[in-house]
């Protein structure tokens, strides 16, 4: 048997796509990261039913990434960008094609530029996700999207080709085993 690793049993991965991005863009430490990270656990505590939401994952968890950035963006400037409304914003969604491309524009060689997002992983196009995660963009390599993740298991998805997702998980299939959620991207810059 395998020892449980850190993130396999709790639900912060929203937080620590972060507190990653954080790292990259402003070069934040360990310790502040963990005060942090206490911080947002102690906050959402105080709101019994949006605590539960986050534990039982009834959330996008997208209101607890914008408001950790808010919150942060006072001691650590930064610009942050949602480069796609969400959906009943009058927003349609937006193919792969062009959320790789709005990635690629953001990630285009600048210093201290990081993507928070949301993917869903699938072992088979029939069956539900075995992964629904969040993570951090650092960079591109040989197209694809190179993930800062907090994962370390063996199995985790390290990087996503560029032909190897969709942005709607109706066209999930052989090869293109998971979705991004273009909605939940967060474009962020040191400022």
């Amino acid at each position: 048997m395998k020892p449980f690793y850190q993130g396999k049993l709790d639900v912060f991965c929203a937080i620590y796509a972060v507190l990653n991005a954080m790292r990259l863009t402003h070069g934040l430490r360990a310790l502040k990261a963990r005060e942090i990270l206490h911080e947002t656990l102690l906050a959402l505590a105080d709101n019994k039913d949006a605590f539960k939401a986050v534990l039982d994952q009834q959330t996008d968890y997208i209101p607890l990434v914008d408001a950790m950035l808010q919150v942060h963006s006072f001691n650590y400037p930064m610009r942050v960008q949602a480069p796609f409304p969400q959906p009943g914003e009058g927003a349609c969604t937006p193919d792969p094609e062009e959320t790789w491309q709005a990635i690629h524009s953001w990630l285009d060689g600048s210093p201290r530029r990081a993507v928070v997002f949301r993917f869903f992983r699938y072992l088979l196009p029939e069956d539900p996700p075995v992964n629904r995660h969040w993570s951090t963009i650092s960079h591109l390599e040989d197209s694809s999207l190179r993930l800062y993740d907090a994962s370390h298991e063996p199995e985790a998805v390290q990087r996503i080709g560029k032909h190897e997702f969709v942005t709607n998980t109706a066209e999930i299939r052989q090869g293109q085993l998971i979705y991004i959620d273009p909605h939940s991207l967060r474009y962020i810059e040191k400022h």
